[in-house]
């Protein structure tokens, strides 16, 4: 009787474990295998670039990728290429990603420019490269602060989403260290999702592209540089599962607002992503 009631116990102790250990997915496998895929505009031009973000693993780490290219008759006029790349590690248990290397790459004609910044968290150190038409131009380190974590673009737009910075909430507002200046200045990724009254003000007219039943939309303000923009500002529609349907990247050098929708999403692991409920810090 006593090994009958054991074998239970155990039965129910290996359920359990299982049972939370689905619960507790790692970011990496959260969000793994994701791809999305945008159809780009500006002014009065339909699809005249297209997009593709994408989560990828390599060996232990993980790659995050953002392509854009133009295409059609402007591209004819002002072709233009643009790619950032990010290299992450799981830290604090799978809770979080963290940046080991970031690149963009960006080629508007027969024009290029490339920037490399490595982080080395033992070292506590960043070396950062710049190339212009395939040659290096200027390098340099900079100091990464004890206790301090520079999250890129691309590791804040995962970590964001699984709740790293706080609870995803209407009205909730994130303020997020990214890669510093080549002086070493800090510069911020500010974001805040509006309350339900502002998205409803604002998005009253956006009659082309239904609205799903439940929303986030919210501003976000980045790096002037990361798109060439003159003001760093991005609006941007999420789903309830923290899918990014619509994004407006603002002043953008010569095009204007460029207007991103998403028309294709393949994921592997999760279809369905749920804001955390209790925030990881």
């Amino acid at each position: 009787m006593k090994k009958g009631v054991s074998y239970i116990v155990l039965c129910l102790a290996l359920l359990l474990t299982a049972i939370g250990a689905v619960e507790a997915a790692s970011i990496g496998e959260s969000f793994l295998g994701e791809s999305y895929r945008y159809r780009l505009s500006f002014w009065l031009f339909d699809d005249v670039a297209r997009a593709e973000v994408r989560l990828e693993k390599k060996g232990p780490y993980y790659v995050a990728t953002l392509k854009a290219k133009t295409r059609g008759f402007i591209d004819r006029i002002r072709h233009r290429e643009d790619s950032y790349t990010a290299i992450m590690e799981e830290v604090d248990g799978g809770r979080r990603f963290r940046t080991l290397r970031f690149e963009k790459n960006v080629r508007i004609g027969k024009k290029s420019k490339r920037t490399i910044t490595m982080l080395d968290h033992e070292e506590g150190v960043i070396r950062w490269e710049k190339w212009r038409r395939g040659k290096k131009t200027k390098e340099g380190t900079l100091p990464i602060p004890h206790g301090t974590t520079y999250d890129c673009p691309l590791t804040a737009f995962y970590n964001f989403r699984f709740g790293v910075y706080g609870d995803v909430k209407k009205g909730g507002k994130y303020r997020i260290k990214t890669l510093p200046k080549e002086d070493g200045k800090e510069i911020d990724i500010h974001l805040r999702i509006l309350t339900e009254g502002e998205a409803k003000r604002r998005l009253k007219k956006e009659k082309k592209n239904p609205l799903p039943d439940e929303y986030y939309l919210a501003d976000a303000k980045i790096p002037k540089k990361l798109f060439d923009s003159r003001s760093g500002k991005i609006e941007i529609l999420f789903n309830k599962g923290l899918i990014p349907l619509l994004a407006v990247a603002k002043d953008v050098i010569f095009f204007g607002d460029v207007r991103g929708k998403l028309i294709k999403q393949d994921i592997e692991q999760n279809s369905t992503i749920s804001p955390p409920k209790k925030s990881t810090k």
